[in-house]
C-alpha cells in the first residue's frame, strides 16, 4: 500500500507541478524549511523534493499554449480533483484519529482500507488526467518528468537507507 500511496503522491505532485507550471509567477517562496528540522534526513528529503519540483518546473519550459491547454484540462476537472483531494484528506484524517485514539485493530484496518480505496480512486483519476495532459507535452518534457520521478524514487531510497542505519 505504501508503494501505491507513493505513486499517488508522485502523480499528485506531477499534476500539481503541471498546474503550477501553467500559472505564471506561481512559484513558492524559497527558504520555506528552516531550523533544526531542515538538517534532519526527513527535512532534507522534503527540501530536496521541493527543489526538484522547482527545477522540473523550470526545465519543462512550457509554452504559453501548453500552459493554457493544461489549465483548460485541469479546469475542466476541477470539481472532481477537489472531491478526490477532499476524500483523501477525510479518509487520512479518520485513519490518523483511529490510531491516535487507540481504536481497535479492526477499526484501524477498516479506516486504512477506506484510505486505500480512496487512493485507488485518486490513482485512476490521475491516470485519466495524465492521458489528457501527456499529449500536450513534448517527448523531451515527458522524459524530464520521468527523470523527476526516478530522482524522487532515489531520494526516498537514500532516506530509507539512512533511516535504517
Amino acid at each position: 500500500m505504501f508503494r501505491n500511496l507513493a505513486w499517488v503522491g508522485v502523480l499528485a505532485a506531477g499534476l500539481a507541478t503541471a498546474g503550477w507550471a501553467s500559472a505564471p509567477g506561481a512559484a513558492p517562496a524559497t527558504g520555506w524549511l528552516k531550523g533544526h528540522f531542515a538538517q534532519t534526513p526527513l527535512g532534507r528529503l522534503l527540501s530536496g523534493s521541493v527543489g526538484r519540483l522547482l527545477v522540473l518546473r523550470s526545465d519543462l519550459d512550457l509554452t504559453q499554449e501548453q500552459r493554457q491547454q493544461i489549465r483548460e484540462v485541469l479546469g475542466s476537472h476541477r470539481v472532481q480533483i477537489v472531491q478526490t483531494v477532499k476524500s483523501l484528506h477525510d479518509k487520512r484524517t479518520v485513519l490518523r484519529d483511529a490510531v491516535l485514539q487507540g481504536q481497535s485493530d479492526d477499526q484501524i484496518r477498516t479506516a486504512a482500507g477506506d484510505l486505500g480505496t480512496a487512493i485507488a480512486e485518486a490513482a485512476v483519476k490521475a491516470a485519466k488526467l495524465r492521458s489528457q495532459i501527456a499529449p500536450i507535452l513534448t517527448e523531451t518534457q515527458r522524459q524530464r518528468i520521468g527523470q523527476f520521478i526516478a530522482d524522487q524514487d532515489q531520494a526516498v531510497g537514500r532516506f530509507l537507507e539512512q533511516a535504517g542505519q
